[in-house]
């Protein structure tokens, strides 16, 4: 069977640490956890030669232990830090950034395309030309409601042109 002391002699953490770090990955990016079993692997190959009769132990507890490195880079930020080693603190600061991109990244990913838009950005040489004519907002909303048959608030229209100016 396992050996469960090899792990816990490994992570130095309490189930209940182990818990949260857990339950910490599951909220990542896909991004962020193929990045923390990147740092598994690397911490696997530091610990492998230790225990050589117990591997699925030391793989499940270097795993663990990336997560709570991983977490902790996380949290650096809300700590006062002592540690004064510049290139520590750049690589730390370093590891924050890229971790952030790699949050924003996935979320944009997962952001919706939005229809109305679509649907406007096809009749936009028609709102143009309803603009250059003196049209307002109202006007060109109401003529895209009667003759396009699209349903989109003056307001929205006008943000959009906004961006696109």
């Amino acid at each position: 069977m396992y050996d469960v002391s090899v792990p816990y002699s490994i992570i130095h953490a309490s189930d209940k640490r182990i818990h949260y770090v857990l339950r910490w990955y599951t909220r990542q990016p896909i991004e962020i956890q193929i990045e923390a079993h990147k740092l598994a692997s690397d911490l696997y190959y530091q610990y492998r030669h230790k225990y050589p009769q117990a591997k699925n132990e030391v793989r499940y507890a270097t795993f663990i232990l990336a997560l709570i490195k991983m977490s902790d880079l996380d949290s650096v930020t809300t700590r006062k830090v002592t540690d004064h080693d510049l290139e520590k603190v750049r690589k730390t600061t370093e590891f924050i950034m890229d971790r952030f991109l790699a949050k924003r990244k996935a979320r944009t990913r997962r952001q919706k395309h939005s229809k109305k838009k679509d649907q406007l950005m096809d009749a936009w040489p028609e709102i143009k030309l309803l603009r250059k004519k003196g049209a307002s907002w109202r006007a060109v909303s109401e003529f895209l409601r009667s003759k396009r048959r699209i349903n989109v608030h003056w307001t929205y229209i006008q943000k959009i042109a906004k961006h696109l100016d």
